[in-house]
């Protein structure tokens, strides 16, 4: 009777999981003690169709097709919102420059940036590559643009599909020109984690947007005697 209680209440929680979200262990609550009883329910519902295994431990609902076509495949965004959780990181590289049109170069790897790098893998049918990140992962979706921001300034020379002084023109005029004070303050706050060629980059630019103050300050970082090879000109 416990047991038949406890899988009722499992399958109550999973029936409330939306459709197409990748979910693991953590997210149903239960006892440790038991844990491989729920192991062997969600093997169960898997192997009628109910759920589908993504990777081991990692679980969806499927979500049918409104057309009558099957079962859909789970969405890519699903995966990466997956993937990153899972590696507590944050999207960067080409997949990103490309959604800021920084690139029109579509990737066919994925970039994650962790504290810890580890060997590019694939999760099911996503190649992925981990690069180090300089900040803990944003708090906040403001907080991860104004960090990716950042790492395009650091990537300036490794963006495909583009010269270095076109990216540095749509950093400025896309992204970095239409903040304002306050998400100015914080991107010169971030970029103190950065190495210095990126603060060098964003003084220019804060310099060009006639934010006087803060270009002084983030210069101050600088060593004065530094010189750069910038592959680009403000």
């Amino acid at each position: 009777m416990i047991v038949l209680s406890f899988k009722s209440d499992i399958l109550k929680q999973v029936e409330r999981i939306p459709e197409g979200k990748i979910f693991t262990f953590s997210d149903i609550v239960f006892p440790m003690k038991k844990f491989a009883n729920l192991a062997v329910i969600l093997s169960d519902l898997s192997r009628k169709g109910q759920l589908v295994r993504f990777e081991k431990g990692a679980y969806y609902r499927p979500k049918q097709s409104s057309l009558g076509l099957g079962t859909l495949p789970v969405y890519q965004d699903e995966q990466i919102s997956y993937l990153t959780a899972k590696l507590n990181g944050y999207l960067t590289g080409t997949y990103i420059y490309n959604k800021m049109s920084l690139t029109g170069q579509v990737p066919s790897v994925v970039t994650v940036a962790v504290r810890y790098p580890v060997r590019p893998f694939k999760l099911n049918k996503l190649s992925v590559e981990c690069v180090k990140s300089y900040i803990e992962k944003p708090a906040d979706n403001k907080t991860l643009y104004l960090v990716q921001v950042l790492d395009a300034m650091k990537d300036l020379k490794r963006i495909p599909a583009a010269s270095p002084q076109t990216v540095y023109e749509k950093i400025y005029t896309l992204h970095l020109s239409v903040l304002n004070e306050n998400e100015l303050r914080k991107t010169v706050s971030l970029s103190l984690n950065y190495p210095p060629r990126v603060r060098k980059i964003l003084s220019d630019m804060l310099q060009r947007k006639g934010a006087c103050d803060l270009q002084e300050q983030l210069s101050q970082t600088i060593c004065p005697t530094t010189r750069f090879d910038l592959p680009c000109k403000n």
